[in-house]
């Protein structure tokens, strides 16, 4: 089976979804791969926590309430998914110039594509702590969603940080107290939310 050439024009976290996908299948460099999955998964996560805070905020409008907590939370949302995609599509480039050997895949203090990442997607489960408390029970399983997934997105970042660690070939005590941090935050903020669902 012969592969056609691909081509795209702009980022690849502008890609429609689909293209995306197979740009992540092969091993085309520079391509998206880990980094840049993860961070596109928690830009889908903050676009479903913007939903629930939407019909949230619609709701209480229909009942002639106003919530400047739900605006918070859908601004704050917002400008966190462009973030995310921001800095996914910011991991395709650095990707490609460690893989060449242009640059160190950990370089003491320097914040790379996956602190961002990781660092944006705790932002995210924080923003959202105390929120099954406010949201109707119908969108419990959505926000659970969100918060398994912005989960997860935390947990697979800080895998490719590790990863990056070892492959510098030493160990990065700050970063790796971060990461641990990191990990511990998405526990801590996860099961507070999935305790009120």
């Amino acid at each position: 089976m012969s592969e056609q050439p691909r081509s795209r024009a702009g980022r690849f976290v502008d890609e429609p979804f689909p293209e995306l996908c197979d740009w992540v299948a092969h091993p085309d460099v520079p391509s998206p791969a880990g980094g840049t999955v993860t961070a596109c998964c928690a830009a889908l996560a903050a676009s479903l926590a913007e939903l629930i805070a939407r019909v949230t905020r619609n709701r209480l409008a229909r009942q002639g309430q106003t919530d400047t907590e739900m605006e918070k939370i859908l601004a704050e949302a917002n400008s966190l998914r462009s973030k995310l995609l921001e800095y996914g599509e910011g991991d395709v480039y650095a990707a490609a110039k460690i893989i060449k050997g242009d640059l160190a895949a950990c370089v003491r203090k320097d914040v790379g594509s996956p602190a961002k990442i990781a660092g944006t997607t705790v932002k995210l489960l924080r923003l959202l702590d105390g929120l099954g408390l406010k949201v109707p029970k119908h969108l419990h399983s959505d926000l659970r969603v969100v918060m398994f997934l912005s989960h997860a997105c935390v947990f697979a970042i800080c895998e490719i940080a590790e990863a990056n660690i070892r492959m510098a070939g030493g160990a990065d005590d700050a970063l790796q107290e971060r990461i641990d941090r990191w990990r511990q935050e998405a526990n801590d903020y996860r099961d507070r939310v999935l305790a009120q669902t």
